[in-house]
């Protein structure tokens, strides 16, 4: 009975498109192991923790535009997957998880290795079937626009299972249609456009797909833009004469130089910059539009959101009025000038944590992948980066994903022929320490992990006055750097250069009291007239 369950289900699996599977081997799946370990058109890689796995599954998918699969046992390994579920849900990526069960007569029995498994990841999968031998695999209802889960009822596996090797076939893979109403998209665009005189544009993730059709709209629209470097284009030389510098006090700012935003238009995910939480205080103020392909918006107050394909919809939109104006003009002027006050100031405190992320970007290749780790990172990068670097890609999790599973999901990012950074902090070193695994599985890379190891969650420090909430710690990461066989290299000095190793651990110690003082100066940058006001 196991082998039948197994090669339609695997079938199945690869008829929706599926052609990686990460498995996490226990005896419960071990049907599963014996028919991928002998089939040649797949790709199979090999964990021995499942929620790490899961991460690095997911970063398959997201590399390859096709949904990977990652096997589990039965039990608590199957609960494993759970946070990456979580994160696919919200990110939208094709994740589909395949846990091992016992036979349903065990339900409820408390037996060993038999917990509820039915329906485990609940609003977290888009598509759900529980597979026994009179219910077999179907996943032609899965809209591959987030995770699916398959729960396998599998009979007690044999100590020597004899599988005849019946092949699995390879057809080409049809991606579900993605069905919007253009109509009413393009209605709800020209209707915050009619209502709003002094927008302003924040592209968040986005598929590099999007790339060309953004970029077209964004001149065209010419109006102020915030490009988040998960947008992947947040350096790119044709934007920069709208960009806007400053990722805090955004609408002060914007006010400063008489340009008092009246609406927001989002394009791509969730923003991760601070004026997206002050909006949920500006329901009546600020009009807000959204254009993403999933559902969400980020906001309390506004759950309308224009889902559909991004590049479909703004590659022939055309814009019902012109905004340019001498107050954006003006504004983006003095983003300029606070670009420049940036740069100086990293010269004054160069041990400073943004000053050795900036200094970092610098000794950064064109056309890297860049990995940004949760917290702090994803910001500082945002704040310190050079803008002059080209060609980059920048991915991060940005789901509801916390600080887990984030260099299990960088290695499941990582591409041959090009240098691949992941910029972390200490505490996500910490948490995703089994993820080094997969190294040796991996097509020889140029892997260079960054450890920001400021003595724990820093980011709290600003929030909040009691120690607590830091998790302090004096750990060093050299002997981590060792048990994973990788170079290290540490830098906690102004000026420092790299070598040229191709799988090493970095790791950067700034200076506390630099940091302070860095930030208190930005503080009061950005608390200066940077530009005087239109009358």
């Amino acid at each position: 009975m196991n082998e039948s369950i197994t090669y339609q289900t695997l079938q199945a699996a690869i008829d929706c498109g599926v052609r990686e599977f990460i498995i996490c081997a226990g005896s419960r799946n071990s049907s599963f192991v014996e028919v991928l370990r002998l089939e040649k058109g797949l790709k199979t890689y090999y964990w021995p923790e499942e929620r790490s796995a899961a991460y690095f599954a997911m970063g398959r998918s997201r590399l390859t535009n096709r949904p990977a699969a990652i096997i589990t046992t039965s039990g608590t390994a199957a609960g494993e997957l759970l946070p990456a579920a979580m994160e696919a849900f919200y990110a939208g990526v094709p994740l589909l998880l395949i846990t091992a069960d016992r036979p349903e007569s065990f339900r409820g029995s408390g037996a060993p290795q038999s917990a509820e498994q039915v329906k485990l990841y609940g609003c977290y999968t888009h598509f759900f079937q529980n597979i026994t031998k009179d219910f077999p695999c179907n996943l032609s209802e899965w809209d591959q626009r987030g995770p699916a889960h398959l729960n396998v009822c599998l009979a007690e596996p044999q100590s020597q299972p004899k599988f005849i090797g019946k092949e699995l076939t390879f057809t080409q893979a049809l991606c579900p249609e993605f069905k919007f109403d253009r109509g009413h998209a393009i209605t709800v665009l020209n209707r915050f456009f009619k209502n709003v005189d002094q927008p302003m544009v924040i592209v968040s993730t986005l598929k590099s797909t999007s790339h060309d059709a953004v970029v077209e709209f964004l001149i065209k629209l010419d109006v102020p833009v915030m490009l988040e470097a998960i947008s992947g284009l947040r350096e790119n030389p044709r934007l920069q004469h709208l960009r806007i510098r400053r990722t805090d006090k955004v609408l002060e700012s914007a006010r400063q130089a008489g340009y008092a935003i009246d609406g927001i238009l989002r394009i791509g995910g969730i923003p991760t910059h601070r004026i997206w939480r002050d909006l949920e205080y500006l329901e009546n103020e600020i009009q807000v539009c959204g254009i993403s392909e999933m559902p969400f918006s980020g906001l309390s107050w506004d759950r309308r959101v224009i889902c559909a394909p991004i590049e479909q919809i703004l590659s022939t939109y055309a814009s019902p009025k012109a905004f340019a104006n001498e107050r954006s003009s003006v504004w983006i002027m003095s983003e300029q000038n606070y670009e420049q006050q940036l740069l100086e100031l990293f010269q004054e405190e160069p041990t400073a944590e943004p000053s050795y992320l900036h200094a970092l970007s610098m000794l950064i290749s064109d056309n890297s992948h860049v990995y940004l780790g949760n917290s702090l990172p994803i910001r500082e990068w945002d704040l310190a980066a050079s803008s002059k670097l080209q060609g980059v890609t920048i991915n991060a999790n940005r789901g509801c994903n916390g600080i887990e599973g984030q260099l299990s999901t960088f290695f499941g990012l990582c591409q041959p022929n090009r240098e691949n950074w992941a910029i972390i902090g200490d505490l996500t070193a910490l948490y995703d320490m089994v993820g080094p695994w997969i190294l040796p599985q991996l097509d020889k890379m140029n892997i260079n992990i960054v450890v920001i190891n400021n003595g724990g969650g820093q980011i709290f420090s600003r929030l909040y006055p009691y120690k607590e909430m830091l998790n302090a710690h004096t750990i060093d990461f050299e002997p981590l750097a060792k048990l994973w066989g990788l170079s290290y290299e540490r830098v906690d000095e102004a000026s420092f250069s790299l070598s040229d190793s191709r799988c090493r651990l970095i790791e950067i110690i700034p200076n506390e009291g630099a940091t302070a003082r860095f930030l208190s100066k930005v503080g009061k940058l950005q608390q200066q007239q940077l530009a005087p006001a239109l009358t």
